[in-house]
């Protein structure tokens, strides 16, 4: 078998903490991974500033659902997201090693 026609899956995310410990906790190890981290963080703080607006203009109730919504869809796809392109092996200071040592 040729290895050229193996893809090798390439991870945005990797566990902080090794196999066995009971923290499930992922991080980016890929700039794509930062990417993802980045756009969430950015979502959140839009729907913040607009929870902010609306309470201001008198439309609390509004700006409480519009957050929880937002939140709500920028947590899942944040998850499912980080879920499917991690690595579910190897650790975030596994990768700061192999680079490190390319």
């Amino acid at each position: 078998m040729d290895d050229r026609s193996v893809s090798v899956k390439e991870y945005w995310f990797a566990r902080r903490f090794p196999l066995g410990d009971h923290r499930n906790a992922m991080a980016p190890v890929h700039w794509k991974g930062w990417l993802v981290s980045s756009i969430f963080v950015l979502v959140l703080m839009v729907a913040g500033v607009a929870f902010a607006y609306l309470g201001a203009t008198d439309q609390l109730m509004f700006g409480v659902a519009e957050f929880i919504l937002v939140a709500f869809i920028a947590t899942s796809w944040f998850l499912l997201t980080s879920r499917a392109n991690g690595d579910p092996v190897r650790t975030v200071a596994e990768y700061k090693k192999d680079k490190i040592g390319a």
